[in-house]
């Protein structure tokens, strides 16, 4: 009779698991995506494809963030990648990456003034299986006169460094969304006087600033469009709200001008509250769609009915950030040369 082989305790096989490159879990990762909320005093996680309507309710999970924060501190949410969370508390100003299935934390520190910070970026290197945070700093708001200073850290390295000064006639500002190894950021261009909205990506392998071009026809200079870049899956995701219409668009073909295709177009009367300010949170398997309303509520849009179903979330501050995120056992701690085998 053949020896059984003993089980493994489930904290060892996660420590096993949580060693291996992030490229071998893909494989073996659902993709299951969760929306994490950065509500006020702990966060939420809530899994849009275990909302049922005939249930009306919300899948929510109170999460315990791993480090305490004074209250009314402003949390800005600067991107997820491979399950792990990245935000910036100002207040401090302090970056943590947290991985909120497993609840492992790193913090860090921002070099210089927080003040002068223009944008920033999360994600993910292939090429050196490392993950980097991308910071900008300038010194004038005024895009002729305007120089940015850009900085880069690795989790391998623990370092901070410096890589370009940024002159491309843009303003980058905010969080960069990910998607193809790339962060992206829509901004306007001044040209002779003259505005237009860009695309502009920054290859996290190369460290290369790019211009893309976007949507033509949703991206000339009209404040009557409020635009958003969003990742939904493993697609770079424009939409738009005019009014009370609202348009999403994917883009299939990575840097393809004409793979932009229309997936969502509905009238924002069908939403309580429409006529505000809100974001993209998810779509789901059966083309349902989260929405973030004015950062207070959880909206589901079922777009067959034409039916809305806002949900208050529990939050004590004046708003939530939100994003997306993936369960995963990668870890921000367990990253470092020769700790990450290659094969």
């Amino acid at each position: 009779m053949p020896e059984k082989i003993p089980k493994l305790p489930s904290e060892i096989i996660s420590e096993i698991l949580s060693r291996l490159p992030v490229r071998c879990l893909e494989d073996t990762n659902a993709n299951h995506y969760k929306i994490f909320l950065s509500t006020d005093p702990d966060p939420l996680s809530i899994d849009p494809e275990a909302y049922f309507d005939a249930d009306d309710n919300l899948s929510t999970t109170q999460l315990k963030f791993p480090v305490s924060y004074p209250a009314y501190s402003y949390i800005e949410i600067l991107g997820s990648c491979n399950g792990l969370v990245c935000g910036l508390f100002h207040d401090n100003p302090l970056i943590h990456i947290w991985n909120p299935s497993t609840r492992e934390s790193r913090e860090l520190a921002i070099p210089g003034s927080s003040e002068d910070v223009a944008f920033y970026g999360f994600g993910y290197d292939v090429k050196l299986d490392d993950y980097k945070i991308v910071k900008g700093s300038t010194n004038s708001t005024d895009i002729s006169n305007s120089e940015t200073k850009v900085e880069v850290f690795t989790l391998k390295s623990n370092k901070w460094r410096t890589i370009q000064d940024l002159r491309c006639g843009v303003l980058l500002e905010g969080p960069g969304t990910l998607a193809n190894g790339a962060l992206h950021w829509l901004v306007r261009q001044e040209n002779g006087g003259s505005k237009k909205r860009v695309m502009v990506s920054f290859d996290l392998s190369e460290e290369k600033f790019l211009e893309m071009t976007p949507l033509r026809g949703l991206t000339e200079d009209d404040s009557s469009w409020d635009l958003e870049l969003k990742v939904l899956g493993d697609w770079l995701c424009l939409y738009s709200h005019y009014g009370l219409i609202c348009e999403a668009w994917i883009m299939k073909e990575y840097s393809s001008e004409a793979s932009w295709t229309r997936f969502l177009r509905f009238n924002g009367e069908s939403i309580p509250g429409g006529k505000y300010w809100f974001r993209l949170l998810w779509v789901t398997k059966n083309g349902n769609v989260f929405y973030d309303l004015d950062g207070r509520e959880v909206v589901f849009y079922n777009p067959d009915e034409d039916t809305a179903r806002p949900f208050i979330i529990n939050h004590e501050g004046d708003w939530f950030e939100s994003t997306a995120y993936i369960e995963s056992l990668v870890s921000p701690n367990n990253i470092s040369d020769g700790l990450l085998p290659n094969i």
